[in-house]
């Protein structure tokens, strides 16, 4: 059984006062009080024994200043404090520099940011550390509460956003612990917010869609572009995410076994491909058997290239090529192909497609096929309930999971091979 700790003693350790603590979690570190010609003796110690008092309190807020005097002087005779409209602008403009992710990803965060603006509003004047539990409940019920407006409907917030807005609040605040502008305390005291349950008052949860069905699948390919088509199919044979799929270059793509391609995304910009888990050196395979390989051959010419496959450009000039086979007006008539083309458009097709854009392009062929609206991600989550079914949830897990290794030895990884074992199995099934 360990001892009681010794309280800390400042100690002259060469030419400077410095004193060894416990941090919070339990590991000794030292703490400079400065070189001993810097200030007089007796002035050392009595900061000393100010900031052990104050570390006893709060530890954490106490380790967050560059100095021991600094944080005696700020804790004892705070000279200001920051409200939380300003701490909330502060936030906005560093998430808008510094977090990571795609143009579209940044722009959910700005909204989301500007929605806790909105509802934070009645405390923009107070003090950053008065922001407690009880005002964070108050947000939370307000949330619950909101109702808005989307065309004709009037709708509220469901329960996934609201709590999502509430850990959001949570990591903002979070932020300004690590800049030394929110106490520790106060970060701590917002964890006390529960979120909200199933069944919980009277927010509710929107429901997920049921299983896209073949049929269901088939019209909607057939009530979209070639390109959306092609698209939307790689997924329902793959499962792969609607991002994976937008980011598809025929260079990420392995073509050594042909029976299963192996597609791993931006397998150029580190060892383990560009996706969600890369910081934990884990590889994503995604397996290509023959259905989808057919669709890639007709769209692939050059299989080192690292232009997008699925590109809106050429999806457009695929649109026009079928608007002119289907030409009725003689070409000595009326305009003809590039003709009326505008020099300098306002918008012009982009070098591949966005998540968002394939969403959409997907709920449109919904509604031109009469069916009930379903989205690219809904594909996946089918494909994986349908091989839960087929062929057990480890091969599900097998198929949509990821593994370790250099992608020189992609084909060498055990899991790699199940991955392909599964989704050869499933072809057969599907009668590839």
């Amino acid at each position: 059984m360990a001892g009681k700790r010794k309280a800390p003693k400042l100690r002259i350790d060469g030419s400077y006062y410095t004193s060894k603590i416990y941090t919070p979690k339990g590991n000794r570190t030292t703490i400079s009080f400065g070189h001993v010609n810097d200030r007089p003796e007796p002035e050392v110690y009595a900061i000393f024994a100010k900031w052990i008092d104050l570390y006893q309190k709060q530890p954490q807020k106490m380790l967050s200043f560059e100095s021991p005097y600094e944080a005696v002087e700020q804790v004892i005779n705070p000279t200001t404090f920051t409200t939380v409209e300003d701490f909330l602008e502060r936030y906005l403009q560093w998430a808008s520099e510094n977090e990571k992710g795609s143009r579209a990803s940044k722009a959910v965060d700005i909204y989301r940011i500007n929605r806790i603006k909105r509802f934070l509003e009645p405390y923009h004047d107070w003090p950053v550390n008065d922001f407690g539990p009880d005002e964070l409940k108050k947000v939370q019920k307000a949330l619950s509460q909101y109702k808005y407006k989307t065309g004709d409907k009037e709708k509220k917030y469901t329960r996934g956003a609201i709590n999502d807005t509430i850990k959001y609040i949570r990591k903002i605040w979070r932020w300004g612990l690590g800049r030394r502008v929110v106490s520790y305390e106060v970060v701590q005291s917002l964890e006390e917010v529960r979120p909200v349950r199933l069944g919980q008052g009277e927010v509710y949860d929107k429901p997920k869609r049921a299983r896209v069905t073949y049929d269901e699948f088939f019209k909607v390919s057939g009530a979209v572009n070639a390109t959306i088509s092609d698209m939307l199919q790689l997924i329902w044979h793959t499962a792969m995410r609607p991002y994976e799929v937008c980011e598809m270059r025929p260079y990420d793509i392995l073509i050594e076994d042909e029976e299963c391609w192996l597609y791993i995304p931006g397998r150029d910009i580190t060892p383990y491909g560009k996706h969600k888990t890369t910081h934990m050196e884990r590889v994503k395979v995604i397996p290509l058997t023959r259905k989808s390989q057919d669709i890639l051959k007709r769209r692939i010419t050059n299989y080192d290239s690292k232009d997008y496959i699925f590109s809106p450009k050429v999806a457009v000039d695929e649109i026009l090529e079928e608007k002119h086979q289907g030409r009725k007006t003689p070409l000595k008539y009326g305009n003809r192909p590039g003709t009326n083309k505008r020099e300098h458009p306002m918008i012009k097709p982009g070098e591949k497609y966005s998540p968002s854009a394939l969403r959409i392009a997907c709920k449109r062929g919904c509604m031109r096929a009469e069916v009930e609206v379903f989205t690219p991600y809904d594909l996946r989550r089918s494909v994986a309930t349908e091989t839960r079914a087929s062929l057990g949830k480890e091969a599900a897990k097998v198929l949509l999971g990821h593994t370790k290794t250099d992608t020189t030895d992609i084909y060498l990884l055990d899991e790699v091979k199940e991955a392909v074992k599964v989704a050869k199995l499933l072809a057969k099934i599907n009668g590839e």
